[in-house]
């Protein structure tokens, strides 16, 4: 009879302690409680929330896409739309696309605008071709200090556009000796 007597105090003693602790710390396991439930939750939702405003901006670029395959003005302002809105990549494919859209339609003042105003991009990549396309638009008006300002860079991903670049720019300005130079330095 003692040892369940003393179960009995040992079982109603850790209950007083467990009631006790959680009396004294409710806030404390409230807040355990919720962080470790409604926290991963809510983790998730903005994942899937997130996810899915990219696969939208995914779908309206091709939808843009054909559109503007398709000689429909509602292609560009949902590229543009795009460029304002979409995440980096999204937003470079718009402006390349807007840029493609603008030169093949002899729009080159709209094109050098829109790659003018793409600035702010951490994609080297995307600076160089920028520079590039920039470059091939102004081709007939370009100065020589301007092609050799892109040429400049021997870590490029596009050493070989840049130097046949100033090698036409060379031989369109009739300095022959230059242009034989920069095809003998590439070689």
């Amino acid at each position: 009879m003692s040892n369940e007597l003393e179960t009995q105090i040992d079982d109603d003693l850790f209950r007083d302690k467990v009631l006790n602790f959680f009396r004294k710390n409710k806030i404390k396991v409230f807040l355990l409680m919720f962080l470790l439930i409604v926290l991963p939750i809510s983790l998730q939702v903005f994942l899937f929330y997130k996810d899915k405003k990219q696969e939208q901006f995914i779908s309206r670029y091709i939808e843009a896409e054909i559109l503007v395959n398709n000689n429909d003005k509602k292609g560009i302002q949902i590229l543009n739309t795009i460029k304002e809105k979409g995440n980096d990549t999204i937003k470079l494919l718009a402006i390349s696309k807007l840029t493609e859209y603008y030169i093949n339609n002899n729009q080159k003042d709209k094109a050098l605008q829109i790659l003018n105003d793409a600035k702010g991009f951490d994609n080297k990549m995307f600076e160089e071709l920028s520079e590039i396309k920039k470059v091939i638009l102004n081709f007939d008006d370009i100065k020589e200090s301007e092609i050799l300002n892109i040429s400049k860079d021997n870590k490029s991903n596009f050493k070989l556009i840049k130097t046949k670049l100033l090698y036409d720019y060379y031989l369109k300005s009739n300095q022959l000796e230059k242009a034989k130079q920069v095809q003998k330095n590439y070689k």
